[in-house]
C-alpha cells in the first residue's frame, strides 16, 4: 500500500515538472459568407428548381432563371448574377 502511494506521488511530480499536456481549442475560421445583390426589379424569389436554379418573378409575370450564385473569394459583394433564361409573358 506504502509502495502505491510514493508511485502516485511520483508520478505528479514529475507530470507537474514537465508541465503536462495543455489542450488548446482554436476557434474555426469560416468564410465570410457571399453576398450578391439582386435587382428588385427582378422581382420576389419564385422558387428553386434542382435542373436549372433560382428563379424570381416581377411584376409583369416574367420569370428569371439564375443557375448559380456568383461568390468571390472574399465573400464581396458582387453584382447581379448571369441569367440564364429570361421567360416573358404578353
Amino acid at each position: 500500500m506504502k509502495w502505491n502511494r510514493i508511485a502516485a506521488v511520483a508520478v505528479l511530480v514529475s507530470v507537474s515538472a514537465v508541465g503536462g499536456y495543455q489542450v488548446r481549442a482554436h476557434a474555426q475560421q469560416f468564410p465570410k459568407p457571399c453576398t450578391v445583390v439582386i435587382p428588385a426589379e427582378w422581382g420576389e424569389y419564385a422558387g428553386m428548381s434542382t435542373g436549372t436554379g433560382m428563379i424570381f418573378e416581377d411584376q409583369h409575370g416574367t420569370l428569371r432563371i439564375i443557375p448559380q450564385i456568383p461568390c468571390s473569394i472574399d465573400g464581396g459583394v458582387s453584382g447581379p448574377p448571369p441569367v440564364l433564361a429570361e421567360i416573358i409573358r404578353k
